[in-house]
């Protein structure tokens, strides 16, 4: 994961000390990789601690394992290009424009990407004897997508449009389950619900959400996998937070797929076959 991208995501949610700490290795990344932790500390005028504690907020266990992420960074700028849709543009520019958003979008997605936590998901779904998925509105519209996906390759997913219905089905989830849940704000009431009684009964819990350290989903979910924060501008019917979402779960699928391809293989044919037959008869 791309630690300058990181830390300017997470920027919403430092402290003034942190904003100091941050602020500086922006500015200064060069610098910032040469420096000991004592060397930051007064160039921010700062403590040792605080820049531990910084690099721990940011998920790294201390200055060096942040520093070996900042190494890799390309020296780039990810400046908001000027994409607003407006009444005024023709469909050539506007096509342009969500091209742009999209892109942008998938770029940083896959920055924030931890492929340990990646490679966590995967197994735990893996392992799972039932998947339950929670979103509401275009987070739903990701789950929809997951189960179908799952379905195909015989996997038993568990989730309805109804939440009524998808309780009274979560009611019945134990320890040998898995529970994905799915929120761009980390505070939709009705998924962090959900979450609460999987905790409740030691099911383990995936988070696909914006990287927000402190919302109520990103502390309580035992894996996390997050999608960029978006310009409040940028949101057009959460377009790009959901393609965001959808780019994690493919992924997760795709990574279940290989572990036993030819299984996975004889699960498509058979359900593709079993399609067309239908589609026949119609």
């Amino acid at each position: 994961m791309s630690c300058i991208y990181k830390i300017k995501q997470a920027s919403s949610s430092f402290t003034a000390t942190e904003k100091r700490i941050a602020d500086y290795i922006l500015n200064n990344r060069e610098q910032a990789l040469t420096f000991t932790t004592q060397k930051l500390a007064e160039e921010t005028g700062t403590s040792a601690a605080a820049t531990i504690r910084f690099a721990q907020k940011l998920g790294y266990k201390g200055i060096t394992a942040m520093k070996l992420d900042l190494a890799k960074d390309e020296d780039e700028s990810d400046e908001l290009f000027n994409v607003l849709i407006e009444k005024t543009d023709s469909v050539e520019v506007m096509v342009k424009k969500i091209q742009k958003i999209s892109e942008r979008n998938i770029q940083q997605t896959y920055k924030l990407l931890d492929i340990t936590n990646l490679k966590n998901a995967i197994d735990k779904v893996k392992h799972a004897k039932n998947i339950y998925l929670i979103g509401v509105g275009g987070s739903g519209i990701v789950c929809m997508d997951f189960m179908q996906k799952l379905t195909r390759i015989n996997r038993n997913v568990i989730y309805h449009e109804d939440f009524d219905v998808l309780l009274a089905r979560l009611a019945h989830i134990s320890k040998e389950d898995i529970l994905i849940a799915i929120s761009y704000s980390g505070e939709t009431q009705m998924v962090n619900l959900a979450v609460d009684y999987a905790k409740e009964n030691e099911v383990p819990v995936i988070a696909i959400t914006q990287y927000n350290v402190k919302s109520t989903l990103s502390k309580n979910a035992d894996i996390k996998l997050y999608t960029p924060i978006e310009e409040k501008e940028l949101r057009l019917g959460a377009i790009s937070s959901r393609n965001s979402a959808l780019v994690l779960t493919d992924l997760i699928y795709y990574g279940i797929a290989k572990e036993n391809f030819n299984e996975t293989k004889s699960a498509l044919t058979k359900t593709r076959s079993l399609i067309h037959k239908l589609k026949k008869n119609k």
